[in-house]
């Protein structure tokens, strides 16, 4: 069975995977989308457009198009090793994928933000929203996800999309005192170490 991982080295929901796939230490070809080569390549397997996308060829060749539907699979088919790695991202944990829930929203809401400023659209509107969404969540994330063994999917989300929203400077992450002990003990972890974003 061979794995290629669609998308580039920014990308948090990208990231999520490659920790998930180095801890299991799985061989996966990355594809970068930020290419021409790359962006074709994405376009022939998924019509979506978003990263991450995993293809699995094998004896049932899959093409698994979000994090979430990825880090399922990856349960699925290794959660004994994911387990053993200190993971545990059982997708039937309800209150954990409740907080993921809320962590991949204020992602999204910094993504979009990041991008429509970056692409001349005024800080009104729409993209204001998006910015208190960002805010309003993180705040009520700040008193809810603790950095903890193993660890579960809100945690692996919440991590990655904090790297990425002090790399990309779209917020200010001190603002929120129990965002920032999460951070401090992510960071201490080396859960994430080697797939920063870059």
């Amino acid at each position: 069975m061979t794995m290629k991982l669609f998308g580039g080295t920014t990308s948090a929901y990208v990231r999520k995977i490659k920790i998930l796939t180095g801890a299991l230490g799985l061989p996966v070809e990355s594809v970068d989308d930020r290419t021409p080569e790359g962006a074709a390549a994405l376009a022939a397997v998924s019509p979506c457009g978003k990263v991450p996308v995993l293809m699995v060829d094998g004896p049932a060749p899959l093409v698994l198009p979000d994090s979430s539907l990825i880090a399922s699979w990856l349960w699925n088919q290794h959660g004994t090793a994911l387990r053993a790695a200190g993971f545990d991202i059982d997708p039937t944990h309800w209150e954990d994928r409740a907080l993921q829930m809320a962590v991949e929203v204020a992602l999204d809401a910094a993504i979009n933000c990041f991008y429509l400023l970056r692409d001349g659209f005024e800080d009104k509107g729409y993209v204001t929203k998006q910015g208190k969404r960002v805010e309003t969540t993180l705040a009520w994330l700040s008193h809810r996800v603790t950095f903890t063994r193993p660890v579960g999917l809100a945690a692996l989300s919440l991590g990655c999309a904090l790297d990425w929203m002090v790399f990309r400077k779209v917020t200010d992450v001190a603002r929120h005192p129990g965002l920032v002990a999460f951070g401090a003990a992510w960071a201490a972890s080396g859960v994430g170490r080697g797939t920063e974003p870059q």
